[in-house]
Parts: structure tokens; C-alpha cells; sequence
């Protein structure tokens, strides 16, 4: 028998082989039992003897990405072999059409000044920058994920998350590297991955740190020429940093954001540089999640405060409104932030304990409030829902989605003490509809429903379907 032949024989039966307690020719790469049936045919991977000296294994994170030793040269081909044949030119596109509606941290214009025509010219940033785009923009897939065999979506999120952990551990950090964390962590944020988000959103406030890219900060001269940002697009990237930073400490409970300490040393310098609604928003629901969870020592939070911060906040309202026009709300991330507050403020308004001549109107006033935003809530989504509008997936926010999670699982809550039973049973199915139609796009919505359905009784769930 020739040596070729010795080395296309495996040392023990395949696996199917063994269970099944068949013959097997041991033939690699597949057996000819497997190969006659079309079965997926695996051998064991033999394990090495503790016993006497051994060959050093290569790393694991260096065998995903097919390198022996790691530079960013490295990272860079490890990138572009991953987009396959996407350009630069396409991620900035992506951006342009998916991104930038409703999230604009990037400098368009800056961007493409500096993008190079082919990926032999890209540093290292640029190309971790293009494939963060490439991944936010990047459809789910239609059906759920197994975990034994990623999809190509999952796979791509888990490349750019390597990559930009073995750019850190190469001592690499750049304005376009935080840029790219910030689009990771919203990626996170929209397809549900929580845990991995509330991480990500402290590393990428430390990597903004280091940099000294802070609006009104300047740049040391120590850093790169593609580190100092026009004073335009820094305020860009901390706005986006505090809209992810309010809207994960929302999501996640009592605790404050990260930012909050500093949040009117960053308001002062952003105003004058971007449009303030989307970010007069954010600081709005920041507040507002502030007051909350802060009991003063005779009230369970400051009345005042809260009272103060929604007339601002209808006060912005009436300024999206005019920026709307025609246009549809569902679109614009500021509404939807601005009525995650409202939702905070008026839920826990509802359930204020009574103290005479500070909160016994408030009850009542807060509940009335409540369902008139649960109302404005409904009416926004059902056309969606009903098929009469079909939902432009490049201008939705993902925020929207936990807006209307929020409002359907208030709704749920009422429809378990039998408060407005009809009407509450419409608007839960139309928001339960708007988060399965949403779900094509942001995964999260699976989350949601999950939250939703380990809530819901049998009479509940039979009367909405």
C-alpha cells in the first residue's frame, strides 16, 4: 500500500459508522458508507498524550482567522477575505442608504474623502470600520439560528467582534476604530444580543476616552492626522455614544448611564454643532430614567422633577412634529425616544402611592395620560400592520422596537387587572403584528415576543389570536 494511501486512511470509523455499528473503510475526507448515503460523514479529532513533549497547537483565534502570526497587516486580509468581493465603495454606500437616516455618527463627506478605491490601499481602521457597516446593514436570517452551525450572519458578527478584540490586544485604537465600536454595539442592541451590549457600550466610551476625541477636547498631536476629527464629527460619534449608553442603561434596569455624570459638560458642546432633537431626546429620556430611580426622601421620585422634564419633552414633541410634516413618525428616531420617556414617566406615575395635596390627582391623571400615549402608540404602527403601508427597513430604528415593546407590555399588564379589556386586546394584537413584521430586520423584536409571551395568560394569548 502506497504512503498516499496510508495518509487518506482515519485511524478509527467515522462517527455515524461507530454509532451505528457498521463497517467503515475509514477513507477521508468521507467515508464510502457516507458517501454512498449523501450523509454528512465526521471523524474524531484524536487527542493529543499529556505524556512527553508535544508540537505547540496553533491558537484557536488564529486558526478562525487562517493566520500563524498576527499583524494588522493580517487582520486587514482577514477582513477583505471575509467581505468577498464588497468593496469600500459598497460599505459606504450601505452606510448612506441604512445607516445615516436614522444614526448619523459618520461624516459622510469625510469618509469619502479618505476612502480609498481598493482594500490594498485601506489601513486597518478603515477596513474594520467598512465591515462594522457591512455588518449592521446586513439582513438576519429568515430562520432561527443553530448554534451548532452559525449562519454566515452570526459568523460575520463574530469575525468583526475577533477582530477588533485582536486589534485592541495589538495596542491599535483610532477615531474610525471607535466609530466601528459604536456601530457594533448597536448592531447588538438591535438583534437582541443584551449581554453583549452592555459590555460593549463601556468599552467603546473607554476607547472615546483614550482618544480624547470629547467635543471641545483637543486632540494631543501624538495621534495620527485621521485621528483629529473636525470638531462636526466628534460631536457625531459622542451622540451616537449617548443615545446607545441612555437607551442600554433603559433597557437593563435601575442603574444609571455610564455618561450620566457628564451628560451637560457633552450637551453644552454638542448643541451648537448638530441638530438638537435627536440628542435633546436622548438627554430627555436620560432624565427622565435619572428621576425615576432616584426616591427623594418623602416622595418614591421627585414629582416635580418628572413634571418639569414632560412638559420639555412635549415641548420637543411639538418641534419633531413640524420636522416631520408628512412624514412618517415611525421613521424618526427622536419621537420614539421621546416617547420611551413619556411611557417611563407615565407607567410609574399610575402607581404612585397617594400623599394628600402632593400626588392624589396624580393617579388618575397619569393613567389618563398613559393610554392617550398608548393610543398615539397604536395608531402610529397599524397601518403597518394591516398592509396598508409597507415598512421601509432602511429608515427604521431599532429603538422603535422597544418602544412598542414597552407600550404592549403595559398594555398586558392593564388587559391581567381587566382594565379597558377590548380595546386593550386591539392594540396588544397590533402590537404584537408590528413586532413580528419588525423582526425581519432586528431580531431583538424575538426577544420582546418572548418577554411577552412568558407574560401572557391562555385567555390572553386565545383572544389575540
Amino acid at each position: 500500500m502506497s504512503a498516499r494511501h496510508h495518509a487518506s486512511i482515519a485511524k478509527k470509523a467515522c462517527a455515524r459508522c461507530r454509532t451505528q455499528k457498521r463497517r467503515c473503510d475509514r477513507a477521508i475526507p468521507d467515508c464510502g458508507l457516507c458517501t454512498r448515503l449523501r450523509q454528512t460523514c465526521k471523524y474524531e479529532v484524536p487527542r493529543v498524550s499529556s505524556l512527553g513533549p508535544t508540537p505547540s497547537p496553533l491558537p484557536k483565534l488564529e486558526i478562525f482567522f487562517g493566520l500563524g502570526a498576527l499583524t494588522p497587516s493580517h487582520l486587514k486580509d482577514a477582513i477583505v477575505q471575509k467581505l468577498g468581493a464588497l468593496t469600500p465603495q459598497d460599505a459606504l454606500s450601505a452606510y448612506c442608504r441604512a445607516v445615516e437616516p436614522w444614526f448619523p455618527i459618520v461624516s459622510i463627506s469625510r469618509l469619502r474623502s479618505r476612502l480609498p478605491l481598493t482594500w490594498d490601499e485601506a489601513p486597518l481602521d478603515v477596513a474594520l470600520l467598512c465591515q462594522s457597516i457591512i455588518l449592521l446593514t446586513a439582513s438576519p436570517p429568515s430562520s432561527p439560528e443553530d448554534s451548532n452551525e452559525p449562519s454566515e450572519f452570526k459568523s460575520l458578527y463574530l469575525h468583526t467582534k475577533s477582530t477588533m478584540t485582536l486589534a485592541e490586544g495589538l495596542g491599535i485604537n483610532s477615531f474610525l476604530i471607535v466609530q466601528s465600536k459604536v456601530l457594533v454595539t448597536l448592531f447588538e442592541i438591535a438583534h437582541g444580543f443584551y449581554l453583549s451590549a452592555y459590555i460593549s457600550i463601556g468599552a467603546t466610551v473607554r476607547a472615546a476616552d483614550l482618544l480624547q476625541i470629547q467635543p471641545g477636547v483637543n486632540t494631543s498631536p501624538s495621534y495620527s492626522l485621521d485621528d483629529v476629527a473636525k470638531p462636526e464629527e466628534r460631536a457625531l460619534i459622542w451622540c451616537g455614544i449617548l443615545i446607545l449608553d441612555r437607551y442600554t442603561a433603559v433597557e437593563s434596569g435601575p442603574h444609571p448611564s455610564l455618561t450620566h455624570s457628564r451628560s451637560e459638560l457633552l450637551h453644552d458642546v454638542l448643541k451648537p454643532t448638530i441638530c438638537p432633537t435627536h440628542q435633546h431626546a436622548s438627554a430627555l429620556l436620560d432624565r427622565m430614567h435619572s428621576t425615576i430611580n432616584n426616591p427623594t426622601i418623602e416622595q418614591v421620585f421627585n414629582v416635580e422633577e418628572l413634571l418639569l422634564t414632560i412638559q420639555t419633552i412635549t415641548n420637543l414633541q411639538t418641534i419633531l412634529n413640524e420636522e416631520i410634516g408628512g412624514g412618517i413618525h415611525l421613521y424618526t428616531g427622536g419621537w420614539g425616544l421621546c416617547n420611551i420617556a413619556l411611557l417611563l414617566a407615565f407607567e410609574n406615575g399610575s402607581k404612585v402611592p397617594l400623599i394628600a395635596g402632593v400626588t392624589e390627582n396624580c393617579n388618575s391623571i397619569a393613567t389618563t395620560s398613559l393610554i392617550s400615549v398608548l393610543s398615539i402608540i397604536t395608531s402610529i404602527v397599524e397601518p403597518f400592520t394591516l398592509g396598508t403601508h409597507s415598512i421601509d427597513f432602511n429608515l427604521l430604528p431599532p429603538f422603535v422596537t422597544f418602544l412598542v415593546y414597552k407600550a404592549a407590555a403595559i398594555v398586558m399588564e392593564r388587559l391581567l387587572m381587566d382594565s379597558d379589556s377590548n380595546e386593550g386586546l386591539k392594540r396588544l394584537r397590533l402590537l404584537r403584528n408590528f413586532l413580528m413584521l419588525a423582526g425581519e430586520r432586528w431580531l431583538g423584536c424575538e426577544r420582546y415576543l418572548k418577554l411577552l409571551d412568558e407574560d401572557t395568560t391562555p385567555r390572553i394569548q386565545k383572544a389575540i389570536k
